[in-house]
């Protein structure tokens, strides 16, 4: 057998990785006339690191941020406005596009806002730009849903207790602004903008919809809602709500419209219904996609269509991005993880075609990130690695491209005009002369004052412009000349500190001469990392269940694959993002039953251990459980993972439902392998059906982050079940593990596989 130690520190090496938390101040340039440029680096789960720049002046020291890194975008006031989110804050342009400015009073850094870390909490504008709508954190997994009154510069409370969402809040405004729909506690409810004016907003009861999250809602362009419930479809238009919300006892909430052949699962389920409110395709598990005719009455015939598209995604794809046009052609964005990377598919079916029945048809199109449909449907802008590919939607043919460095999404704000938004810079691209010129940088390469005129510039891509602090406006110069870095002036100094609170890695400092004074240039961040244990506690290198308490804030997130596979491409997808490595146990069964995703698990480099041969309750007593059983059970998963994957499992194991005796123990030891226990019982097994023998038991999976971040130490082990137990759940963990991870980071934890807990616990 392997040597348990060598094989320990090997993996030691090759799992170092772990997630970026921390923001880093770094590159203070002093001028003569006493003003400062600095840059924060921070990182973006699925982008990567990125720097943003920065601007004060002593006469208050108040922050101007002067890029604006792109992490969602949007056009806001009839497409006239940009509007971009990030970790700093929620920026707009002008109507020319020439100048971008935070939105007033709405919080951001340069405003007294700490810096967001991991996933960033979106923020929804109202299509009209009159609104913005989020939730305000309360704790790790719930918050205040709150609209911002952009105009009138106030926060309006919505409801409280709604849950945190990373893919952006439990709501969707409608295409109009007039209403939006919001999820909690199970229920889904819609809000009246011209009720909240006229101040008549109905109570929170008053307005409900229906059960279900708000992945059983639709909006369509014409305004009307489709709900789906069950199997049933119903349409609700807008000036519905209010009569059958307050006749919900004796109306249905819309008018039933259509009927699926499978009863729809907001968890793992979604659905679009085209232009014309006719049709529906249904996305079931994520990887079966059907397209059906909505009528309500199929009980004597399903229309003339006896065969429907359809289209079967392997279990590691999952839909990024659909476009349906009102000519009845629907194009798909999938997203797979292959070998620990993300890779596009596009996908295309053409409902007008009459000759033979349509099917969906791969476009052979590579290394999409986004694709976007123009105003008028006849273009289709596809952002790519190296630019943006105009293409004729119809026929999916090539018009021309746009180069652009890393580009990351693009919006259209007429027929004839885009916004790309990218790693370094944002520019609008005019499809009629071919032209282009930047709105504003994402990022700098260089910058500094002015040899001759004090004035910034920045460097970007063999670009190089004068930014104002003012107001962010640019001007194109030929040339990069900028006065040697100073740290002082005849009335300052600047320096860097490190910090020790937070998530900040070091802090602004300004000394001023004349006064004596020193002071941090913006507020430090809260001090929210809790303090370490004042003892070690007992490590058992025997019976491994936590690692050092005293050591590294540290944690080791462990996932359990034991029969079904829902939800491993979601983790697999969340780990990549992050850029973590973490340790995941198979049995043979999943192995037999899933060898494409163990193999994927395998090539994403994550560490793998085994969970015995077959998943079983090892204490029944129909089994002889002795030293002989567990070797040759430990010895099976180790041929049947070598066999599907051409690998080793690492030494680290635990029996099912992680029972274990001395015999066991002893068993294992003598094949070198180290048990792997829990410091922590999430619960995200148990069923409603079981909680009703243990009361309390059962939590949704908002309640179950917050348990997690109750309970863990440093050294913790925290399982997690992949797949769905037997029996009911409203919800999973693994669908939350965004707000897990993001909720560790807030409080500077680092995630590591097993291996370095063990590790760094020696």
């Amino acid at each position: 057998m392997k040597p348990f130690v060598f094989i320990c520190i090997v993996i030691l090496l090759v799992l170092s990785s772990g997630v970026y938390s921390e923001v880093t101040f770094s590159g203070l340039h002093l001028s003569d006339k006493n003003t400062l440029l600095f840059e924060a680096e921070t990182y973006s789960p699925g982008i990567g690191k990125y720097r943003t720049l920065f601007f004060a002046s002593a006469d208050n020291w108040k922050l101007h941020q002067l890029t604006f890194f792109p992490e969602r975008m949007a056009l806001v006031q009839g497409k006239e406005q940009l509007q971009i989110q990030n970790r700093f804050g929620v920026f707009r342009s002008d109507k020319n596009l020439k100048k971008i400015t935070p939105v007033e009073k709405f919080p951001a850094f340069t405003l007294g806002r700490q810096i967001d870390t991991g996933k960033i909490n979106p923020v929804e504008a109202s299509p009209d730009g009159n609104y913005l709508l989020y939730v305000k954190p309360k704790s790790y997994a719930y918050g205040d849903l709150l609209l911002f009154d952009v105009q009138n510069q106030k926060d309006i409370l919505i409801t409280s207790g709604v849950e945190l969402s990373l893919r952006g809040p439990n709501a969707r405004w409608g295409p109009n602004s007039r209403f939006f729909i919001y999820q909690k506690e199970g229920y889904l409810y819609y809000f009246s903008i011209d009720h909240m004016s006229t101040d008549r907003i109905l109570t929170e009861k008053l307005r409900t919809i229906g059960e279900g999250k708000i992945a059983n809602v639709y909006w369509n362009r014409d305004g009307s809602l489709f709900y789906v419930i069950d199997t049933l479809v119903y349409q609700i238009f807008s000036a519905e709500f209010f009569t059958r919300s307050i006749y919900a006892d004796l109306l249905n909430i819309g008018r039933i419209v259509g009927k699926l052949p499978f009863s729809f699962d907001p968890n793992f389920d979604s659905f679009w219904v085209s232009p014309d409110g006719v049709k529906i395709m249904f996305d079931k598990g994520g990887r079966n996609i059907f397209i059906y005719f909505l009528d309500p009455d199929d009980y004597l015939t399903t229309g003339k269509t006896q065969s429907l598209p359809y289209l079967f995604l392997p279990r590691n794809t999952r839909i990024k991005r659909v476009i349906w046009s009102s000519s009845d052609r629907i194009t798909l964005l999938t997203s797979s993880i292959i070998n620990g990377e993300s890779e596009t598919t596009v996908f295309r079916v053409d409902l007008t075609e009459e000759d033979s029945p349509p099917f969906f048809k791969a476009t052979g199109d590579s290394g999409v990130r986004d694709m976007v449909l123009s105003p008028n449907q006849l273009r289709a802008a596809v952002v790519k690695e190296e630019g943006v590919v105009i293409k004729k939607y119809n026929t999916w043919e090539d018009e021309f491209a746009f180069p652009h460095p890393d580009p990351l999404s693009a919006l259209w704000r007429a027929n004839d005009e885009l916004i790309i938004g990218g790693k370094y810079f944002i520019e609008r691209a005019d499809l009629l002369d071919k032209s282009s010129k930047i709105i504003t940088l994402s990022q700098p390469e260089d910058y500094g004052f002015g040899k001759k005129d004090d004035k910034i510039q920045v460097k970007v891509k063999e670009k190089v412009f004068n930014i104002s602090p003012a107001d962010g406006t640019m001007e194109h110069i030929d040339s990069f000349s900028v006065k040697e870095q100073k740290l002082f002036s005849k009335n300052y100094r600047v320096y860097l500190e490190k910090s020790t609170a937070g998530s900040y890695e070091n802090i602004v400092m300004v000394r001023n001469i004349d006064k004596l004074i020193t002071q941090p240039l913006f507020k430090p961040p809260e001090t929210r990392y809790e303090p370490f244990p004042e003892k070690e506690e007992q490590i058992d290198f025997i019976n491994f269940s936590h690692g050092s308490r005293i050591r590294r804030r540290e944690v080791a997130l462990v996932f359990n694959a034991m029969d079904t596979i829902e939800g491993l491409t979601e983790v697999l997808n969340t780990l990549s993002e992050y850029n973590l490595k973490a340790t995941f146990f198979v049995n043979g069964e999943f192995i037999r039953r899933h060898p494409g995703a163990v193999k994927e698990i395998a090539r994403s480099g994550h560490e793998v251990g085994s969970l015995f041969f077959a998943y079983f309750n090892i204490t029944d007593s129909r089994y002889k459980v002795d030293k002989d059983f567990v070797k040759r059970g430990l010895a099976r998963n180790e041929d049947e993972y070598f066999q599907t994957t051409g690998r080793e499992l690492s030494l680290f194991w635990h029996a099912p439902l992680y029972f274990v005796n001395t015999e066991i123990i002893e068993a294992a030891r003598e094949m070198n392998y180290l048990y792997v226990g829990r410091d922590i019982d999430i619960l995200d097994w148990v069923t409603e059906e079981q909680a009703r023998d243990m009361p309390g038991t059962y939590m949704p999976a908002a309640k179950l982050v917050e348990r997690v971040l109750k309970l863990k130490k440093p050294g913790s082990i925290i399982p997690i079940r992949i797949g769905r137990p037997s029996g009911k759940r409203a919800d999973y963990l693994f669908s939350k593990l965004d707000l897990l991870i993001n909720g560790l980071i807030s409080i500077g934890y680092k995630i590591v596989p097993v291996s370095t807990l063990v590790e760094h616990a020696k």
